[in-house]
């Protein structure tokens, strides 16, 4: 009997062998993706083993170009998965009603309340739907009804730098806080107290946790079932203990907050007249349901302030550098007087380029987009990609291209400013993608300039901005971008401080 015990043991050890040794035979060796360099030797094998790991540490957007740049414009990451570097494979991926649909395993994680929202859908029919019907408020033709809103929020946060004085405030916080209430109250109505928070000295616990979620987003994608153990483990203690983690504590209070709010607008929208247009009340208006309007809304809080939070922190970080730039705009914004309208404001090239280049430089938007190849499969950058396989690639690298902008990491906003049309870099235009490209192009777009042009206008209008160190000197110098790590948005990993000194 034991000798019987034995063999059998050594035929599954044998077979067990023999079978790993065929799986990685054809991994490596076989796979329609196998001539395609790999990012590292055990890509191949699962994106457990290289594209998990670097995604987890938010390096995987800042290590793959370097590879793209050694390899080429294809690199796998995993055994069905592919990394790509080139605009025309961007272009063709991202095409209007293009085959290649959103990989629903990351999109997925981004899904509130059990109803996907316009970024999380993955049907391009439904999407496409949901957009027509979203554009009503996010065309550029509406964003003068964003505008007083918008202006009110700023005027508290400019009141509450007049009253720190000299103090060097640190921007990647002080900026979150502006973009979250000003996202908030679009979206709800009312903003949610960051700026009152962070003027008191403390965050809002959620849009704290949203930048924690950010960072783990590997995670609950690669790993969901082990994310799931862990929140029903969670729910079974607090049931027995009353403890839960900060993060589920402050999720829980922002869907109180943020159905409360839905409460309150379905009863204004009943009004022939809406005293604050915002996003939930148009779209309950346009007969989208009120808990669809809400999961658009409270899906819209984490990236829409994120991104653009952080862009602004970079602008006035750069021009904090740059004394004779921001006091050639300021003289341009008071030569204009100071306007707030979308329209005089991008009349500005100043402030276009100011924007533009920050919008380029910080590159807030790092995420890569991962798309499915159709099931009859897609020849790219010569090589053919047999259908399912996953390929994605980040907006953001094409914004440091070299090729398109040289010394891509320095804030130089003068690129953006037309003299000679022989001086500009034709591809500059082409590569500037940040909001990405086709059906699936950010609908925030017109949103986030104005966001931009009117908090840097206002502020201006307020303060001339220094650097902390730089003492009585304003030499003028150009920013590098500061370090960083890269998750669903970037996160710097020094504190960017400026001085807001009071404009006479």
């Amino acid at each position: 009997m034991a000798e019987w015990t034995i063999s059998i043991v050594l035929w599954l050890l044998a077979g067990s062998f023999i079978y790993i040794l065929l799986w990685l035979s054809y991994a490596y060796f076989i796979s329609p993706l196998s001539l395609i360099p790999n990012a590292g030797i055990l890509a191949p094998v699962s994106r457990l083993l290289w594209a998990f790991p670097s995604e987890h540490r938010g390096r995987i957007t800042l290590d793959l170009p370097r590879l793209h740049e050694k390899y080429g414009p294809l690199v796998r990451i995993g055994p069905k998965e592919l990394s790509f570097y080139s605009l025309d494979i961007y272009k063709t991926v991202n095409t209007v009603q293009s085959p290649f649909i959103k990989d629903p395993r990351v999109y997925g994680g981004f899904v509130q309340d059990a109803h996907p929202g316009l970024f999380s859908i993955t049907d391009a029919y439904e999407h496409a739907q949901r957009r027509r019907l979203m554009g009503q408020i996010f065309n550029r033709s509406k964003m003068n009804l964003l505008e007083e809103y918008m202006t009110e929020k700023i005027a508290a946060f400019v009141l509450l730098l007049r009253q720190r004085g000299v103090q060097p405030v640190e921007l990647a916080r002080a900026c979150r806080a502006l973009e979250a209430d000003i996202v908030a109250s679009f979206g709800f109505g009312e903003d949610i107290g960051a700026i009152a928070a962070w003027g008191s000295g403390h965050d809002v616990n959620i849009i704290k946790e949203n930048d924690d979620k950010a960072q783990i987003m590997a995670l609950l994608s690669n790993l969901p079932s082990v994310t799931t153990a862990w929140y029903r483990i969670e729910s079974i203690l607090y049931n027995f203990t009353g403890w839960q983690t900060l993060s589920t504590t402050a999720m829980k209070d922002f869907d109180k907050w943020a159905s409360s709010q839905l409460e309150r607008l379905t009863s204004i929208s009943k009004l022939p007249f809406e005293p604050h247009p915002n996003f939930i009340s148009t779209m309950i208006r346009s007969r989208l349901p009120p808990a669809i309007a809400l999961s658009e809304a409270k899906e819209m809080l984490g990236p829409g302030t994120d991104t653009t939070s952080l862009t602004l922190a970079h602008i006035l970080w750069g021009l904090a550098h740059d004394i004779s730039f921001q006091d050639s705009l300021a003289a341009d914004l008071a030569l204009a007087h100071w306007p707030t309208d979308m329209t005089g404001l991008e009349a500005l090239p100043r402030l276009r380029a100011a924007v533009k280049e920050g919008i380029r430089w910080a590159g807030a938007a790092a995420a890569m987009l991962p798309r499915i190849v159709p099931k009859d499969g897609a020849t790219l950058a010569g090589k053919f990609i047999p259908g399912g396989t996953v390929i994605s690639s980040s907006p953001i690298w094409y914004l440091r291209d070299k090729a398109a902008f040289p010394s891509p990491e320095i804030y130089r906003p003068t690129r953006w400013l037309d003299g000679d049309a022989e001086s500009i870099n034709p591809l500059r235009d082409e590569y500037y993608i940040p909001f990405s490209k086709g059906s699936f192009v950010c609908i925030g777009a017109h949103f986030a300039y104005l966001e931009l042009y009117l908090s840097l206008s206002q502020i201006l209008k307020s303060f001339r901005l220094t650097l902390p160190d730089s003492g009585t000197s304003m030499l003028s110098r150009e920013a590098t971008l500061p370090e960083r790590l890269e998750w669903v948005a970037a996160v710097p990993v020094v504190r960017l401080e400026v001085q807001f000194l009071t404009r006479l």
